[in-house]
């Protein structure tokens, strides 16, 4: 075997090797698998050509072709897939769905209740969208459940069944600004990017981080679980339960005021078992 023969050869073991590592720690999705057969042409063929090559024609030079495409193909797909593309990765990104035809005159309830992560934030607009985080977990794709009669609608987020390599950590939720939107979550490891003047009583239960925004007015909060809360030094907020609040917030009989003047524009209510701790913003 030739010295270039070598080289490829252990180059692409060391590709195979760090696609596991990913896996193993948490940031590549064993989704891949599936990428990898559905392209059989550009990935699956080459290392069957290079088995038919070594054990009948013994060509050094086809296997350091070879060898090369295979690390160029092997480098691409986890590069592809790490980026979120849609390109030669049908199979791990089919979750995407959207309805922006929401009426700003009806309330709606957004319920849901998974083992995984959600990342919330706010758009310019009407309706929600909804994806996957694209990291591995135990998580199947969404979808959503809308009924379409009564003040408050109802809509809830479930999860499909999804086949085991191609589940996820969570869902990134994106919901319009100019919708008004009651929220109970149940999620873990989460991010709520709470900056909407359109939000009602809403309810997170679990673990995770959330900021409340200068432009949030919003019914009361409802926290229950372990959450670190980081509050915008614009928005006036009152804190009530048991919860780890900066020095300089005022100790009221109403509860933690983050404000001297004593107003507020927000009701936090963390219940009782909770661990939270709040922290001001830029």
């Amino acid at each position: 075997m030739n010295n270039y023969q070598t080289t490829f050869r252990n180059i692409f073991y060391f590709i195979i090797a760090i696609q596991v590592s990913l896996f193993l720690f948490g940031y590549l999705r064993p989704s891949i698998i599936y990428d990898y057969l559905d392209n059989w042409p550009i990935s699956i063929l080459p290392i069957a050509l290079l088995i038919i090559n070594r054990n009948y024609f013994k060509n050094e030079l086809l296997n350091n072709y070879l060898f090369g495409i295979l690390i160029i193909i092997f480098t691409t797909f986890p590069i592809v897939l790490l980026t979120g593309s849609n390109v030669l990765t049908t199979n791990s990104f089919d979750a995407e769905f959207k309805n922006f035809q929401l009426s700003e005159e009806v309330d709606y309830v957004m319920t849901i209740d998974i083992e995984g992560s959600i990342s919330l934030d706010f758009f310019e607009g009407s309706g929600y969208k909804v994806d996957i985080l694209n990291r591995p977990g135990k998580t199947g794709f969404p979808e959503a459940l809308q009924a379409n009669l009564g003040n408050p609608q109802p809509i809830r987020l479930r999860e499909v069944s999804t086949d085991r390599l191609l589940q996820v950590s969570g869902w990134k939720l994106d919901l319009g600004n100019k919708t008004n939107w009651e929220l109970d979550i149940l999620s873990f490891d989460s991010n709520y990017y709470l900056d909407s003047p359109n939000l009602g009583e809403s309810k997170f239960i679990g673990t995770g981080e959330i900021f409340l925004g200068p432009s949030l007015s919003s019914g009361d909060i409802v926290i229950n679980g372990i959450f670190n809360i980081t509050v915008d030094r614009k928005l006036p907020i009152v804190v009530i339960g048991n919860a780890d609040v900066p020095a300089n917030w005022i100790n009221a009989t109403i509860g933690y005021l983050n404000q001297t003047s004593g107003s507020y524009n927000l009701k936090v209510i963390v219940e009782d078992g909770s661990t939270v701790v709040f922290e001001e913003g830029e």
